[in-house]
């Protein structure tokens, strides 16, 4: 059984409904023109008001959507950067090997010359 509370909410919010009809149609056979101006204005601002909720929840979603493709760029990118990296980082790895090994067989000719050096003194 619904809530005594909410059965006079909603049954004061039908009375106050069916007043606010009672003076339309009072107004609506004094004076027709304002009546209907009245009326008018009340609907372009009811319109207005859903239109612009309308947008803010389009937007709201095309934000979210923009997000979405964001997100899976950047790991599309990171993936196809890792496989485009991976060679490079081999060729890097192995010149820097080359140059090590070239940098200690120098040190050692450094070395033997140097040696063969001191034993001509």
């Amino acid at each position: 059984m619904p809530d005594q509370n909410k059965l006079d909410a909603l049954d004061r919010k039908g009375a106050w409904v069916e007043r606010m009809f009672d003076r339309v149609f009072k107004a609506a056979r004094e004076d027709t023109k304002a009546t209907i101006i009245v009326v008018l204005l009340g609907w372009i601002i009811w319109q207005q008001i859903t239109i612009n909720e309308a947008n803010r929840l389009r937007i709201a979603d095309i934000t979210a959507l923009n997000e979405k493709i964001n997100l899976a760029t950047e790991k599309s990118v990171e993936r196809k950067l890792n496989e485009k990296l991976a060679p490079i980082q081999a060729k890097q790895d192995s010149t820097s090997k080359a140059v090590d090994t070239t940098l200690l067989n120098l040190n050692g000719t450094v070395e033997s010359v140097r040696k063969y050096i001191n034993k001509k003194k």
